[in-house]
């Protein structure tokens, strides 16, 4: 790092030095950020320009020394330091500490959200080809000012517990840790805007910004930057004429006139640019020593195993954006065209439950997450790293909803002896269980442990860890004049008082669920699960009332449990959990197997409806490529023989459901 004395500002390079600067880093190997990043960049270089190219054969480059190859969320990427005017790049909104504050694409009820993150993608150049730079679309150059600033905002208000004054300290010592910056462009209506966000470093980017009195929305948005970085260096250096003394603001603002950055202009594999700069910002806050509130460090934790396996080719990158929210659910290829918000929600978390509770058995997930989070290698997973797991993958499931919900929410959901096996879900879709658990108690069962806590947390029914004297008043949906209080319960009290009430507890989830689809809250549901016919809205005074603390049935333990070996002398054997329910009789057998039916035939026509959609596009894309015709005919007729043969089976087993005298007609 260079230190230099500054007395006063320096001048900007006049707009033919910056040219031949980008002429310079577009002839380097490696460099492949775009030449209109470039230009942005170049245009706050603060030093001689000497120092920067060296001429090799006749042609100049950027000097060697100031690259650096690095590698980043298993990506290499290539850093070019660069002495540059402090105020310089802008506040990341993508910061990770503040996550919870932007709506998710993944959030299939996010699309009137205020503070929503449009998808990020990579920048291409006028030959296609993705270069080193990212891009977003904003509806209005307005709503890029909004957002930047909301981000400074969020940045301020989400500090942690610095033991020091980071201002104060800029201005008495200047910036001696670099920021890292990558160069993104905002694409609107009135133009692109080009900039270089800091990914790492965004809270002394702010704090620059702030000494040196800089709207940094104006220099983005500005027509010519060049016209107004030299306005910007006029004012300043006249503030310093009127400075009478060593301690006054102008001359101690001169401590970060200049600072060095690394600018990220190179990287091997464009296409994920994104997720190789935000691997850094989120590895800051996993284990962050300035105290970032936990349910942002959880979701670092989450994304950062989901990192290790999109690096180690488990993940592919549509998957890994969806698990991530960077992008929408519907991208997922298991997601149907017609899936509402709660089965969308639902896919989601569920694909996430079977990243972080890998089933015994899947040798490549399981080190790699013991790895992620820091788990021993050696020791057997337990309690505490049961806990931990759940409550980043709670953590990330929350990020298909409105509000973040407190994570511990699934604190005990699934317990040890399960999370060393691994999870095993039936497979069924929320709404399938829905429309089974009255009568299937497997059904239920995986409704009340894997759906009801995130659903009632987030529509704040229940809550974890309610202790507190001062966190009993009640949340009231019906604006009661005289807050209530709520019992002090945790979320395994809730969910064994919904156990021991089958009928209710199954129509509050239908009902929680229509609600997702409604974009309402939840109405109060009577003793036989029916919806209040006034539409009384449900509240937690309520539903502590229809679902006593202290007056339910535990949950049985899930399936796949390892056996439990015979206690040791002298140690009383637990009581089983829920008393044996009657055997089934014949006719709840054949209702159960009739239910069964109609959920195959169901996939079966989803999966007829996937067929055309696949025919379709090898069709379209044979044609592109000019294949005449696309099937060979002994191809086309054993596909055609298997089909008929598909048909055949299923006419002949549906056929047996029609009455003896139809089928004797038929």
């Amino acid at each position: 790092m260079i230190n230099e004395s500054l007395s006063e500002y320096p001048d900007p390079h006049p707009p033919e030095t910056v040219s031949r600067l980008v002429e310079a880093a577009l002839a380097t190997d490696g460099i492949n950020a775009p030449p209109e990043a470039l230009t942005t960049a170049f245009t706050y270089t603060a030093e001689p320009v000497e120092r920067l190219i060296t001429n090799e054969r006749g042609r100049e480059r950027i000097d060697p020394t100031r690259l650096r190859s690095v590698r980043v969320g298993g990506e290499a990427a290539l850093e070019l330091s660069l002495r540059l005017f402090g105020c310089a790049g802008s506040t990341w909104e993508r910061n990770e500490r503040n996550d919870t504050c932007w709506a998710s694409p993944a959030d299939p009820a996010s699309a009137t959200a205020k503070w929503m993150l449009p998808p990020i993608e990579v920048w291409r150049g006028r030959d296609g080809k993705p270069t080193a730079a990212l891009s977003v679309t904003m509806t209005s150059a307005n709503r890029v000012v909004e957002v930047i600033g909301r981000s400074a905002e969020l940045l301020a208000e989400g500090d942690g517990r610095r033991g020091y004054d980071l201002t104060a300290d800029l201005l008495l010592n200047g910036q001696e840790d670099l920021c890292m910056m990558v160069a993104q462009v905002y694409r609107t209506p009135e133009g692109d805007f080009w900039a270089w966000p800091t990914v790492k470093g965004n809270n002394r980017t702010k704090s620059r910004h702030q000494i040196l009195s800089t709207d940094q929305t104006a220099l983005l948005t500005a027509p010519d930057v060049t016209h107004a970085l030299r306005l910007w260096t006029a004012e300043r250096n006249a503030e310093l004429g009127h400075a009478d003394s060593d301690e006054h603001p102008a001359r101690l603002a001169l401590q970060v006139a200049v600072v060095e950055a690394r600018l990220v202009v190179g990287c091997t594999k464009p296409e994920l640019l994104y997720q190789t700069v935000q691997a850094g910002n989120r590895r800051d806050h996993i284990h962050a020593n300035l105290g970032f509130t936990a349910i942002n460090q959880d979701r670092a934790i989450g994304r950062r195993v989901l990192e290790e396996y999109r690096a180690a080719g488990i993940l592919d990158d549509i998957v890994f954006g969806v698990l991530a929210g960077d992008l929408p659910i519907r991208r997922l290829p298991e997601c149907s065209p017609d899936a509402g918000v709660c089965e969308q929600r639902d896919l989601r978390c569920m694909l996430l439950l079977a990243q972080f509770f890998p089933v015994a058995g899947d040798n490549r997930r399981r080190p790699l997450i013991r790895k992620a989070m820091a788990e021993p290698e050696r020791e057997q997973l337990n309690s505490q790293h049961t806990t931990e797991r759940l409550r980043a993958y709670s953590a990330l499931c929350s990020v298909s909803w409105p509000e973040a919900w407190n994570p511990r929410v699934d604190d005990k959901t699934v317990p040890v002896a399960n999370a060393r096996l691994g999870v095993a879900l039936s497979g069924k879709s929320a709404v399938r269980l829905l429309a089974l658990a009255d009568k299937d108690d497997d059904a239920f069962d995986e409704l009340l442990r894997y759906r009801a806590p995130q659903w009632l947390a987030a529509f704040k029914l229940a809550d974890a860890d309610r202790g507190s004297m001062a966190a009993q008043t009640n949340r009231g949906a019906d604006n009661e004049p005289v807050a209530s209080v709520r019992a002090r319960r945790g979320i395994p009290d809730v969910l064994a008082a919904m156990n021991a009430r089958r009928a209710p507890a199954v129509g509050l989830m239908r009902e929680m669920a229509a609600a997702m689809e409604e974009g309402r809250a939840p109405r109060r549901v009577d003793h036989f699960g029916h919806a209040d016919a006034a539409g009384k809205v449900a509240d937690q005074a309520w539903f502590d009332d229809a679902f006593p603390k202290g007056t339910g049935v535990r949950l049985p333990k899930p399936p796949n449990t390892a056996p439990s070996s015979a206690p040791p002398p002298g140690r009383q054997t637990q009581q089983p959990l829920l008393r044996a329910a009657p055997p089934p009789s014949d006719r709840e057998r054949a209702e159960k197997k009739k239910a069964y039916i109609r959920y195959l035939l169901d996939q079966i026509e989803s999966f007829t409806r996937d067929l055309v959609a696949q025919i379709d596009d090898a069709h379209s894309r044979a044609a592109a490529a000019g294949m005449t015709p696309p099937w060979e005919a002994n191809e086309s007729e054993r596909l055609n023989v298997q089909a008929g043969n598909v048909i055949e089976s299923l006419k002949h087993a549906v056929g047996g459901t029609r009455p003896p005298e139809e089928s004797h007609r038929g």
